[in-house]
């Protein structure tokens, strides 16, 4: 026997049944509890989880049938041990035990070993009951931790191309537009030892792009409008920037002097998104025009990029590692938002984030 006592519930209306059994179970392994009726009894059930109830068939108010039906439908006691105690033995009522589900039944009056003989054998079957729950319950916690950290692995490496793929647009730009303004530079001022005085004008030009595409891609990198202001300043200062450059009107009703701060990984994302989506108009759409739409309501934050350009199909893998957006949706996710896009051939493209405020918040904390 387990050296922690057997708690034992006894369920009777019956003082004499009480007090006899309550003499019977006086041992240093059985902590027993007392019942005057079935309604006390489902209480002191629920209360003390004992490992084993004697319930009286025949009571008052609720019989015994009834409080065994109670029992049994309850989750948290419902698998306790029953043993049925009656005055009547003959088959029907045995079969009523039964049938409610009762685990076994004994008679008055009580035969003291043949009680101790029931009680130690329903307890230990409950214990073992118990334990292979637990070992089942242990398992598939374990099953859920191993798919979780499977995900979490996927997502990290999701992270990790992400990162990769934003690294590899900034080494591009280094490449393509920067390195091709130092090496014009460079020949121009070399040209200029034969030349001293022609082409200073355009050194001087060339200079000045320089210094405007290396602060552009440091404003990409991370605009501190985002950190000082928030995502509506940091919005329209993209837009603006982008439309400068790339002469493709942006459509938007963003209001830069709207003072709403966010949590800063949503804040991140929403720029990031709208950095990416716009980025790939100018390089794929064959658009003049296009359209941001950024919605803030209490619970809510959705941002919306739409073009009516050549468009694409979502299924075509090569497109969508090209343009970033599985980039996107990725970190939308992360960030605990969800992320929509549609676009067909000739039609255009809509690329959404929405994040769920309150939820987000209490995932993520506050800004």
């Amino acid at each position: 026997m387990s050296d922690k006592p057997y708690t034992i519930l006894v369920i009777d209306d019956d003082i004499v049944t009480r007090t006899t059994l309550g003499d019977l179970l006086d041992k240093p392994n059985y902590r027993v509890q007392m019942a005057v009726d079935g309604i006390q009894g489902i209480q002191m059930a629920k209360k003390f989880s004992p490992d084993v109830i004697l319930l009286d068939v025949m009571m008052p108010r609720m019989n015994g049938y009834e409080v065994c039906k109670i029992i049994r439908a309850d989750h948290l006691i419902g698998e306790v041990p029953i043993i049925m105690v009656t005055a009547l033995d003959d088959r029907e009522v045995k079969l009523n035990c039964l049938m409610v589900g009762a685990d076994d039944f004994i008679a008055k009056p009580f035969d003291s070993l043949e009680l101790e003989f029931r009680l130690n054998t329903l307890c230990r079957v409950d214990r073992y009951r118990h334990l292979i729950d637990e070992r089942e319950r242990l398992e598939e916690a374990l099953t859920e931790l191993s798919v979780k950290n499977k995900q979490l692995q996927i997502l990290s490496q999701q992270t990790i191309e992400a990162q990769e793929n934003e690294r590899r647009h900034v080494a591009v730009e280094l490449h393509d537009e920067i390195g091709q303004l130092i090496t014009g530079l460079k020949f121009i001022l070399e040209r200029g030892g034969d030349h001293p005085a022609s082409p200073l004008t355009e050194a001087r030009a060339v200079t000045n792009e320089l210094m405007q595409r290396v602060r552009e891609i440091s404003l990409n990198l991370r605009p501190a409008v985002l950190d000082d202001f928030g995502l509506p300043a940091a919005l329209d200062d993209l837009l603006k920037r982008f439309s400068n450059r790339t002469h493709i009107l942006i459509h938007h009703n963003i209001n830069p002097l709207d003072e709403h701060r966010f949590n800063r990984a949503i804040e991140t994302t929403v720029f990031r998104v709208t950095q990416e989506a716009t980025t790939n108009i100018a390089r794929h759409a064959g658009v003049t025009h296009a359209s941001v739409t950024l919605i803030i309501k209490p619970d809510l934050l959705r941002i919306s990029i739409v073009d009516e350009g050549r468009g694409f199909d979502p299924q075509a893998i090569q497109i969508i590692a090209s343009t970033g957006l599985s980039g996107m949706k990725e970190r939308v996710q992360l960030t605990g938002g969800r992320f929509a896009l549609k676009s067909e051939p000739g039609k255009g493209t809509l690329v959404l984030a929405e994040f769920d405020l309150k939820q987000t918040e209490q995932t993520h904390g506050s800004h």
